[in-house]
Parts: C-alpha cells; structure tokens; sequence
C-alpha cells in the first residue's frame, strides 16, 4: 500500500458477493476498525483464524498481516475504518497506550445485542462526514472515532474483568479439528520463516501428507503456502527498513531470503517500490 496517503480518516464500506475472497495479502502502517454489518466472514489475522458473523467488530493493529475469506455463499457487508495515532492522540493521553494496546491485542469483539445500534450509529456518522466533508467534519469524525474507541475501552475491562474472555473467544473462533491443525501450521511459519522452510516440513509438523495440507492451508487461510510464507518475510523487511539501519542484505538475509538481488525483484514486485525507496519514502508509507 505504498504511495497511499494516510494522514486521514479513511471510512468504507461495500457489500460483497458470496465467495468473495481477499484477492491480496493486506498489511498497512495504520489500525483499521472493521464491522460486519451481514453476514458471515473467515479473518486469517497473522496467523489465528476466526470465524465471525453480524455484529462483530475486528480490531487490526499496524501492520498486522490479514486476509479474509468466504464462509459461507451469502452476501456480507462490512464497513472499515482506517486512522493512525494522531487521530486517537486524546484517547491516549487520557488512558494511555496500554488501553488501547490491549484492545488490539484482543482483535475480535462480538458486539452485544443490545448495543449494535449505538456502534452502527457511530459508524454511520463517520461514514457520512467522510462521505460529506465539509470544514467540520475532520473534527467531527475525530470525535465519533474517540467514542468509539471508549466504548472498546471499556467493553473490553468488562469482558476480561469478568472471567468470560476465553469462552467468548473460543465461540467466536469455532474451529474445527482441521482449522487449528492449519493455526497449529501457520504459528510455526511465523516462528520460523527466516530458516529454509519448506511445505513438506510444515506438512510433517502437522502430521499431514503435504497434498492435503498446501490444497487445507489455501482453503482456511487464502493464502497458498509460499504466498504466505513470502509476505511474512516482505512484512518483516518492511519492519527492518524502517526501524533500523541495516544494510539491504543484512535485510535481506535477516527476512529469510537468501540473495539481496532476489530479494530486491520480489519486493519492488509486491510493494511498487524499491526497498531504498521504501526506506527513503518513510513520510508517505
């Protein structure tokens, strides 16, 4: 997503036909906020996989690495919201980084009945002053967003304060025996994607033939196994190019590849952009 201006809030929202799938790997330096209005939606996220239905809300930190995928063939609609810290910047100060650490970490919120009104009213009232800007409406946006992120804020002390945190989540994520032998998978990639890994070694931790691992891993996640494999180690050098110094083959290698000229063709061909220039272009990415 380089090249795309993200200094401000960015609201969506579309309705998508059945088996509709992700057509790209997705990581982004800002949060998204996403809802599903209808509907029901796979989200592999890093490397856990949830199966989420009307009413829920997906929390994504930077540069957290996700896709979705089709779950049934009704159609779903959703909405998105995508912001970066200044946008939150009074959320921060009055309850600090951790409050809203801990709401991304939980990723997942199945928003209560009672309460969908009130959150879908606030999407709504972003979507229209995005829609329908005028000098108010940067302002006002600000203000619907820092209410919506008070009411994570406290929803999500309610829902780890009283015991029910992992119940709530194993309902939501719902997976069958085949679904977290493929989590079981994908966590082990990301444990160990600088090493030389391949899809019969994966196959093998998983006890499964490694035929009907690549065609279940595709099937859960979306991603083929290389594909998936690939963007973790772009995502990595993505991290390493704007947090440290390292040469581009120190980068290179670090990230699991194996040649920096390599390296170089298949990052310019996934992110548009050389890895110098990605560097160089920190303002803009």
């Amino acid at each position: 997503m380089t090249g795309r201006g993200y200094n401000d809030i960015e609201v969506g929202t579309d309705r998508q036909g059945k088996y509709y799938n992700m057509p790209n790997a997705h990581f982004h330096p800002v949060y998204e906020i996403y809802y599903l209005i209808s509907g029901t939606r796979r989200f592999f996220i890093e490397s856990d996989i949830y199966n989420i239905s009307k009413g829920t809300l997906v929390l994504l930190n930077k540069n957290v690495m996700h896709r979705t995928v089709y779950s049934s063939d009704k159609i779903n609609e959703r909405t998105y919201i995508l912001f970066n810290d200044k946008h939150i910047k009074s959320i921060t100060d009055l309850y600090g980084r951790e409050e809203i650490d801990r709401c991304f970490e939980q990723r997942v919120f199945s928003v209560p009945i009672h309460r969908r009104e009130y959150v879908e009213g606030l999407i709504a009232q972003l979507y229209n002053e995005y829609r329908n800007k005028d000098e108010f409406s940067d302002k006002l946006m600000e203000c619907c967003l820092s209410e919506l992120m008070i009411f994570l804020i406290r929803y999500n002390r309610n829902f780890s304060v009283d015991g029910r945190d992992m119940d709530l989540l194993n309902d939501i994520k719902n997976l069958s025996s085949c679904d977290l032998s493929i989590q079981t998978a994908a966590r082990f990639i990301v444990e160990n994607y600088s090493s030389n890994l391949t899809l019969n070694h994966v196959a093998d931790y998983v006890n499964m033939s490694s035929t009907y691992f690549s065609k279940k891993f595709k099937e859960v996640t979306g991603f083929g196994f290389k594909e998936y494999l690939l963007n973790l180690r772009i995502k990595k050098a993505c991290e390493l190019l704007l947090e440290t110094k390292n040469s581009i083959t120190e980068i290179a290698y670090e990230s699991g590849f194996n040649d920096s000229n390599y390296f170089g063709d298949v990052f310019k061909k996934n992110k548009g952009i050389s890895p110098l220039r990605y560097r160089k272009n920190r303002e803009f990415i």
